[in-house]
């Protein structure tokens, strides 16, 4: 187990996967605080920003404290216990989209589009209101620590890869060092993007807010879309560009060599990479039974955990692992897969 390749690994590839996932919810817990630093304190609209401010990276080391904590607990138990413990692909989504409401809640706080968004913000119990002696460091302790823990139920792609990973080992004890050297390894990108926005809410008091607002939007939106991509919903901003330019998804349908492989079964193929799916779109006959194998070509990123909904098929693949289902589809029609968290996603036409 080469530690030091799955630091780096949380340093690049891993850091902006899990801060497109989880980066809201660390902006909107700082975007939060903010807003009630500057109600509360009137005299700061005058105060020159300070250098060096302890509210502004303890919301931040609250929150990746207790990323790292839940995640090594996490890796402990996967390796000991294997897919038993395993977060559905069921739980994920609702994670997600509970994730995605926090978020846009958030933002409508933000913009002061109507009181009842305030109550959206965490609250710390009452006893640690009392042994914290202002309001606002108690919120600035309390609200990215639970944050922090939330972020193992939404877990980015490169993350999802690692479980996986830990999964194959059978141990605990490597299972807690790889998702603990994996976290270690994004936080420096999550540490500045969290003191950054602290920071830019000092230097441009009048605009920030709105400005985070308007980025919370855009951040709950997209990940609502995944979930409803993932589910494969009626409606998704993809199908909703596919209908405006009244260009058929199925057009050019591309099968592997050329064609389905008929027969008794038709056998299709799906190769997982780490920039999704390839072939994107198949075709297949209704009324008779498909074979379709997936195979991961050393793939670390959401697409290797495939869901199908559609055909009830959901498997999370190692690197090089190579999976085969049978189901047989029943009415025409276009069905998405994607991975678990609707980033990468794919058509089967039925015809």
């Amino acid at each position: 187990m080469n530690y030091w390749l799955i630091f780096l690994t949380g340093l690049t590839t891993g850091g902006l996967s899990c801060l497109a996932v989880q980066g809201g919810l660390l902006a909107s817990v700082i975007a939060g605080q903010k807003e009630r630093e500057l109600s509360d304190k009137e005299e700061a609209k005058n105060t020159a920003p300070k250098s060096f401010d302890r509210m502004d990276w303890l919301p931040v080391g609250m929150f990746l404290v207790a990323k790292l904590f839940v995640h090594i607990l996490f890796g402990f138990l996967l390796g000991a216990l294997g897919s038993v413990i395993a977060l559905s692909l069921g739980v994920r989504l609702f994670f997600q989209a509970f994730a995605a409401l926090f978020m846009f809640a958030t933002a409508m706080n933000l913009l002061e589009v109507h009181p009842i968004f305030r109550y959206v913000a965490i609250q710390p119990p009452r006893f640690l209101r009392r042994l914290v002696y202002k309001s606002t460091r108690s919120q600035a302790f309390f609200a990215p620590l639970m944050l922090g823990l939330l972020t193992l139920f939404i877990p980015c792609g490169v993350t999802q890869a690692m479980e996986i990973l830990v999964i194959q080992t059978g141990s605990a004890v490597t299972g807690a060092l790889v998702m603990g050297v994996f976290v270690l390894g994004t936080f420096p990108l999550f540490a500045l993007i969290g003191v950054a926005t602290a920071k830019f809410s000092e230097f441009w008091r009048k605009n920030f807010l709105r400005v985070a607002a308007y980025a919370l939007i855009f951040m709950a939106l997209y990940g609502f879309n995944g979930v409803l991509q993932a589910i494969d919903a009626p409606i998704t901003f993809q199908k909703i560009i596919a209908i405006t330019k009244n260009n058929s998804t199925t057009k050019n349908v591309a099968t592997q060599d050329g064609s389905v492989i008929t027969g008794e079964v038709q056998k299709i193929t799906i190769n997982i990479n780490s920039n999704g799916y390839s072939p994107r779109n198949l075709r297949v006959k209704a009324n008779q039974p498909v074979e379709l194998t997936l195979k991961n070509n050393e793939a670390y990123s959401c697409a290797s955990a495939f869901s199908f909904r559609a055909f009830g098929l959901y498997a999370d693949l190692g690197p090089r692992e190579q999976k085969v289902f049978s189901f047989t589809p029943t009415k025409p029609g276009n069905y998405t897969f994607s991975c678990s968290m609707g980033m990468y996603t794919g058509i089967l036409e039925v015809y």
